[in-house]
């Protein structure tokens, strides 16, 4: 690969350059694009580019003139352009007037009129809030003569609470803000505490230098508050894996590289994540900078697989003022009762009780022990009675056990004990192990005996779906099945206690022998367990001689974890000698050693037992009290919600250059940075931070980020941006329409101190906003686009607000701000045929009730593998990705999601409802009463004619057929009213349907 670069002026200008200027014939350059030979000539005739004559000429003239050398427009800060004088300087509201009108001028076009007042009045209202005007604030603004009518009309909309709703949609595609963690099981997170924090911004008039600091870097500002941090959420909202078998350094890296893609994207206007295998192709973006880049987020204590159920560490715990409060009243006990039982106050009573103890503690059962396997480094069977037969596929480990040392199984290890336990299922026997299972990571049979893959004749000892009981720690029920023929013909219990991954739990499992689930029981840590019956049908005996095995099993559901001290008797064991093996066993194994060479978990346990059992009766009610306190402080910790933050590790990791983006592929390490082609960073010498970049982003010189904000503000208002480009304002995207405009906005912005309110008034006050939308043949031809801006903004809702748009209308929309996500109408069946089981959460989709139901669509959960289907339909991105701009398409299914969609449908029913009650008594002012809801404007005669013609065709259908009635008005939960006619009420939701799927209704006019 040629190290040549004619994107920078040293690449071309520089030494050695590929230019002479005034000298063609002797630049490089010059000699490369003109040359005939296939093997020298630029572009090479293999990439399928090749510069015709005019363009190799337009270069010889270029470099022979001087090869004056201009930085790329977006690349240069912006400085305040002079306002053009106009001709029709009385069309001018406000600067932005006096930029679009003289390039109109220039293009010899003239600016349309002014629209009506109720047509403007209801696109400022989508515009600034997402919803329609009520009829009485429309009648309202109409009614105010003021010549200030409009703009106070504009300031009462900024307040709303809705108008943060609107600014937030734009924000939270940049983010990818979703309620899953996407990949291939998509699983559940709490991420909306920080979309409740961008709609408080926005509401608050956050100053947009201030918005960004804190979402990039929050957690590093001096005293941080909580909503600081929360802010940072922006480059958590990421998506997280946790698939078995994939490495986490290579998500970890995946997740680092979305974070630089999403900031440059947002922040930007760049392609950064073109640099991540090889320097840009187009911009002077080097690879070395993307990683330089990468390392201002390569510091954060994260793992690469993570999230399995709920957010992924680090994450900010959020508690009510209740919580908080009993929180602090649990601690303030915990840290008494510990006081109590401190080292100093126990110490000198254990140690007594140790001096005296030789040979008070009893002895573990050996009577009628037919195999004992210790596990302590090999898995010989100690009871003299050998019944081997031992096999070993895989590579078991052995580390700290409970007794001794203990096997170590990783889900792909199996060991076969041989006949260590001949099934009869009419002869009694015990089964003793310690288990410490490694629930969530793999998979769930424990014990496993199989005499015939038909009939699975035997015995199953597994761990049932595992369910989350507090973040990262997971717990299931254990299973015990003896079996004749699977699944008719066996008998099977599970325990209610759970086995929580990880810890370490004594289990005896006795059974006599009767056939009965009754005769099965079960014992954890040497005391009777909870057990419910799943099945109770044993008809026949049956005889079990294969081998007892534990490890991997044909399903893929295979054990990982430890085991330790395996015992079988083929008798019942009483509960004294189930205590003995479950409590005093392990710590007379304890006792026998050195004292001052035991481990931390052999001294915590041994001290455990003495308190437990051995101390006075007042330490032993205090343990107990102090148990409970730790229970109930648990519980609470599991009940509060928590949200994904940044936060810094205490030493950063080391960043290097990564060969062909493989994570795999280190090369030179590198220091947090920015492109040499933006403004340089000054931090002396201390590395770089996010904080500093944050900072370095809001620098009024810099280049490209109030630019970038603005022309994004722009695109709310009229479609596109002025730069169409949103994310992309290096060579490879659109040149500015307005490049003036667009460098004034962006100097105004950064004047009035970043203020975003102050920014969206003066748009939407401008004489450019205010124009009719109505189009000649001959301005269509011209600027079909609208580009020019000789006409006002046309064009259809974005996705949630066609959705809120008919809620509002119908009446039915439940306005309230904020909070956790809902589950509205969704078509049957679309998360379950993607689903991973119930071992997950958001697998199956259930719907959400009552005023939930009729939400805004922003608070509707968001699984990026399956997005709201009606929305997606309407072009919303599945936020997977940082997204600058969406999509508009005209497809069929839009129509008939308009038309069938159970929202809709329900929508048009309350309407109709709405019609018939608040509409008058005859059906000409119902009929304008619906449609200026819908539009803002009456209907024409022709309208009101179709309309009516309708409303009288489907009176005639509906009277006929009771049944399409009955099936109309059930579509959706609202309450049908009591006191309607149900046949004209079906009708009249026909023509309210009618209404709702007008081109005008979901249209911005």
């Amino acid at each position: 690969m040629a190290k040549m670069r004619l994107d920078t002026r040293d690449g071309v200008l520089g030494k050695p350059g590929v230019i002479v200027p005034g000298d063609s014939a002797n630049s490089k350059l010059f000699k490369r694009i003109s040359s005939k030979d296939p093997n020298v000539v630029m572009p090479p005739p293999e990439s399928g580019h090749k510069l015709n004559e005019k363009q190799v000429d337009l270069i010889r003239r270029w470099i022979d003139e001087g090869a004056k050398w201009n930085e790329h427009w977006a690349f240069v800060a912006p400085k305040r352009p002079e306002i053009p004088k106009v001709k029709n300087s009385s069309w001018v509201r406000n600067p932005i007037d006096a930029f679009i009108l003289s390039r109109l001028e220039r293009e010899n076009l003239t600016p349309s009129v002014e629209a009506d007042r109720a047509t403007l009045f209801r696109r400022v209202s989508l515009d600034l809030t997402g919803l329609p005007p009520t009829t009485g604030e429309l009648d309202a603004f109409l009614a105010d003569k003021s010549p200030d009518a409009y703009e106070k009309a504009v300031d009462r909309l900024l307040a709303s609470p809705h108008y943060g709703e609107r600014m937030s949609l734009q924000w939270l595609d940049l983010a990818r803000y979703a309620d899953s963690h996407g990949y291939h099981i998509d699983s559940h997170r709490d991420m909306w505490p920080w979309r409740d924090w961008v709609i408080r911004a926005f509401n608050q008039n956050k100053p947009f230098d201030k918005f960004t600091i804190e979402q990039i870097a929050g957690d590093l500002l001096p005293n941080a508050t909580t909503d600081q941090k929360i802010a940072t959420g922006f480059n958590r909202n990421h998506m997280i894996n946790f698939e078995g078998g994939a490495i986490p350094e290579e998500y970890l890296n995946e997740y680092i590289i979305d974070r630089v893609e999403a900031t440059s994207v947002t922040w930007l206007g760049l392609t950064m994540g073109c640099a991540r295998c090889h320097s840009h192709k187009f911009d002077p973006l080097s690879q070395k900078e993307f990683y330089q880049f990468y390392a201002f987020f390569n510091s954060i204590p994260e793992q690469g697989l993570d999230g399995r159920r709920g957010n992924a560490m680090p994450y900010l715990s959020l508690p009510t003022d209740e919580q908080k409060s009993r929180q602090q009243d649990l601690i303030a006990a915990i840290q008494e009762h510990e006081t109590t039982l401190s080292d100093k106050n126990i110490a000198p009573l254990q140690e007594a009780w140790e001096k005296n103890l030789a040979g008070k503690v009893a002895v573990s059962p050996t009577k009628d022990l037919v195999a004992h396997f210790e596990l302590d480094g090999s898995l010989a069977d100690s009871s003299g009675r050998y019944r081997h037969g031992r096999t070993v596929i895989g590579d078991p480990t052995f580390s700290g056990g409970r007794v001794s040392r203990a096997v170590f199984l990783d889900g792909q290890t199996t060991l076969g004990f041989g006949k260590a336990l001949t099934l009869d299922s009419r002869e009694p026997f015990t089964l003793a192990v310690w288990l410490s299972p490694g629930l969530g990571k793999v998979g769930n049979y424990a014990f496993e005996k199989k005499d015939d893959e038909k009939t699975l004749r035997g015995m199953q000892l597994l761990f049932d779906q595992t369910q989350l009981i507090e973040i990262q720690r997971w717990a299931a029920p254990l299973t015990i099945r003896l079996i004749s023929k699977w699944p008719e013909d066996a008998i099977a219990i599970r325990t209610k206690e759970l086995f929580n991954s990880g810890d370490w739990k004594h289990l005896t499992i006795t059974y006599d022998g009767s056939g009965k689930a009754a005769g099965l029981k079960v014992w954890l840590n040497g005391k009777p367990a909870e057990i419910e019956t799943l099945k109770d049908k044993l008809s026949d005996g049956f005889r079990s001689e294969s081998d007892l095995r534990i490890g991997s099993n044909e399903t893929g559901r295979a054990y990982g974890g430890g085991i330790d001290d395996l015992r079988v008797y083929d008798c019942m064991l009483g509960p004294e000698e189930i205590e003995q093996l479950g409590i005093h066993y392990p710590i007379q194994t304890i006792l026998s050693g050195v004292s001052g060479k035991r481990t931390k978990d052999e001294t915590q346990r041994l001290r455990e037992y003495f308190i437990t059992r051995i101390a006075p009766e007042n330490i032993r009610r205090q343990y107990d009290e102090l148990k409970d306190l730790r229970k109930q402080k648990s519980a609470l910790d599991n009940q509060i919600l928590n949200t994904m933050v940044m936060m810094e590790l205490g030493k950063p990791r080391d960043t290097f250059v990564l060969a062909r983006g493989d994570y795999r592929n280190k090369t030179d390490k590198v220091l947090p940075g920015v492109p040499a082609v933006l403004p340089p960073m000054h931090t002396g010498d201390r590395p770089a931070n996010r904080l500093d970049l944050a900072k370095w982003l809001v620098d009024p010189q810099h280049p490209l980020t109030a630019r970038v904000a603005v022309n994004r503000f722009w695109q709310i208002y009229f479609g596109y941006g002025i730069a169409k480009t949103l994310e992309d304002f290096g060579s490879q995207g659109e040149q500015p329409v307005h490049p003036e405009l667009l460098d004034w906005l962006a100097t105004e912005f950064i004047r009035t101190s970043w203020d975003v309110k102050a920014m969206q008034r003066l748009i939407v006050t401008s004489a450019t906003y205010r124009q009719s939308s109505k189009v000649s043949p001959q301005l269509l031809e011209k600027d079909p686009e609208n580009r020019l801006l000789a006409r006002g903004p046309r064009f259809r809702l974005q996705a949630e607000l066609i959705r809120d748009n008919a809620l509002a209308l119908s009446g039915l929309l439940s306005e309230s701000i904020g909070g956790p996500s809902v589950l509205p109408y969704q078509p049957a069946g679309i998360w379950e045929e993607l689903a991973f089981g119930d071992g997950f959460t958001a697998q199956e989709y259930v719907q959400s009730h009552g005023k939930d139901l009729y939400r805004r669509s922003m608070y509707t959960f968001w699984k990026r593998t399956a997005p709201p289907a009606t929305m997606s339909t309407f072009d919303a991105p599945d936020r997977e990705k940082c997204a600058a701009r969406r999509s508009v398409t005209n497809t069929p299914l839009q129509a008939l999601a308009l038309l069938n969609d159970p929202t809709f449908v329900e929508a048009a029913r309350a309407l109709a409802v709405r019609t018939l009650r608040e509409g008058g008594r005859d059906v000409a002012g119902r009929i304008n009463y619906a449609f200026r809801l819908a539009t803002g404007r009456r209907t024409t005669a022709a309208e009101l004619k179709v309309l009516r013609d309708l409303l009288n065709q489907q009176m005639i259908a509906y009277t006929r057929d009771g049944k399409a009635v009955q099936d109309l008005l059930g579509i959706g939960e609202s309450k049908v009213p009591d006191e309607l006619k149900k046949n004209e009420l079906a009708a009249w939701t026909i023509v309210a349907s009618t209404i709702l799927n007008l081109d005008e209704t979901v249209t911005k006019e």
